[in-house]
């Protein structure tokens, strides 16, 4: 996946959504642009710095995070489980 981001711009936005971050967590108002951004976009400022630190990772040739599910068998279920566990 090909970055629109150089790697300067990127540390730029992540500095300034990290102040906002701080400044919004605090209980002040924080302005980006013509934004102003309040205690109610906490979670909107913390997805922004999610998609830049994947823009970074990206453009660093790094994956993002790698999620894994687990599966819970029950006993005898498993195909490596002859039987039902018994106890001794």
């Amino acid at each position: 996946m090909t970055s629109i981001w150089t790697r300067q711009e990127l540390l730029e936005e992540i500095d300034l959504y990290k102040r906002a971050l701080k400044a919004c967590a605090s209980g002040s108002s924080y302005t980006i642009g013509s934004r102003s951004l309040t205690r109610q976009n906490l979670q909107e400022i913390r997805d922004q710095l999610d998609y830049l630190a994947g823009e970074l990772a990206a453009l660093d040739g790094r994956r993002g995070p790698v999620l894994v599910q687990g599966r819970i068998y029950r006993a005898g279920d498993h195909p490596g489980c002859p039987g039902r566990w018994r106890m001794p």
